[in-house]
């Protein structure tokens, strides 16, 4: 397969943002242990990519990228040079499931992680803000056939300019998160929040949202018991009461930052 370098750029671009039709799922089992989930489409990223290399000789090659395979991160823990022998140990308890089918427009990217109890899911969210990017692109890299460079100069950069690591905002970074046993909460910082119109990762974001490219973020908890609260402007309840959801878009953050905060007790 050629190297197919400016659909890996515009992977680069996607994945620093962290923060493009993104899932995250946490269940929880009667005995407070569970799973966390986040996932990561990319779909609409490949139709972008067939509309700007409409043409292009490398479209065909990129026509015929298909997988589907699941990779443990303890056997690329030892990459994962951000992250301490700690947080490396909890790394290497997930894994990473990678579908895409170029054809149908099909790219995703899913981190499962168990855990023993709730406490520790701060602490998976964590790893992944950190290793996330790194890991993805990584595996980007070695799919298209890229050695060494991360190909700054395929995102309009010169090397003059900022470096990536500057583009690396999520909403997330506005909330503070707190689970407990029978109790979740997720607060806006409100004096972040205060500074959101200088995050230049986030307003970019949001063109390309006004573009045309909604970005879309759920969360999901599912309860191993009925919830005796669930409050919050984007939460929506299951009629059993065991599943939790908010859902939104960037311009839902922008317009109420608020509507992404959740208190839930079950």
């Amino acid at each position: 397969m050629k190297k197919i370098s400016w659909i890996a750029g515009l992977v680069v671009l996607v994945v620093f943002s962290g923060c493009f039709d993104t899932l995250e799922e946490v269940t929880i089992n009667e005995n407070g242990s569970g799973t966390f989930v986040n996932s990561l489409d990319m779909g609409k990223l490949l139709g972008l990519a067939k509309t700007m290399g409409s043409g292009n000789d490398e479209m065909k090659d990129l026509d015929k990228l298909k997988m589907d395979t699941v990779i443990h991160l303890k056997d690329i823990q030892d990459s994962l040079k951000n992250l301490n022998a700690a947080e490396k140990k909890i790394a290497a308890t997930g894994t990473l499931n990678i579908q895409m089918d170029a054809s149908d427009e099909k790219m995703k990217f899913e981190f499962t992680f168990p855990f023993s109890k709730t406490s520790e899911i701060a602490g998976i969210q964590d790893i992944l803000k950190k290793a996330k990017q790194n890991i993805i692109d990584d595996i980007m890299q070695k799919i298209m056939g890229e050695k060494g460079s991360k190909n700054e100069s395929l995102l309009g950069k010169d090397d003059d300019d900022e470096p990536t690591e500057g583009m690396g905002s999520n909403i997330d970074e506005y909330y503070t998160s707190v689970f407990e046993k029978g109790k979740f909460t997720r607060k806006l910082n409100k004096e972040k929040y205060a500074h959101v119109e200088d995050d230049k990762s986030l307003k970019s974001l949001q063109e390309m949202a006004q573009l045309g490219m909604p970005i879309n973020m759920k969360t999901i908890i599912n309860l191993p018991k009925p919830a005796k609260k669930a409050e919050s402007k984007g939460v929506k309840l299951s009629d059993d009461k065991k599943k939790v959801t908010v859902e939104g878009t960037l311009d839902d953050f922008f317009e109420s930052a608020a509507y992404f905060e959740y208190d839930i007790e079950y």
